[in-house]
């Protein structure tokens, strides 16, 4: 029910402790058609307010470890290929020094 409809509905209720009997019979017809009109039932009205939804869950210890294992598993990782670039820098290297100064071209 949006808030507007249920100010209106207090409104109404409100007139049930009216001295007149007219008026307080005149305040249920109207509370009971704006009801109605909403596709509503009364119980819906006084019923239990809704559950609202639980919390989101957090991680649980079995998510965390798992997540862990994967972070330790990726540094180990990272270490490895830092230290293969580092052998393949250092054969260029030496690949490189081994290999003979381009030749000039003599000049006449």
């Amino acid at each position: 029910m949006r808030s507007s409809d249920a100010a209106k509905l207090a409104r109404i209720l409100g007139l049930l402790g009216s001295d007149q009997a007219g008026e307080r019979a005149a305040a249920g017809m109207a509370a009971h058609r704006l009801v109605t009109r909403l596709g509503l039932r009364w119980e819906d009205i006084l019923g239990p307010p809704p559950k609202s939804p639980p919390p989101p869950a957090s991680p649980s210890h079995d998510a965390l470890a798992a997540a862990q294992s994967r972070l330790r598993q990726s540094i180990r990782e990272n270490a490895d290929l830092r230290r293969q670039i580092t052998r393949l820098q250092r054969r260029l290297e030496v690949l490189h020094q081994r290999q003979p100064p381009p030749m000039a071209d003599a000049e006449d």
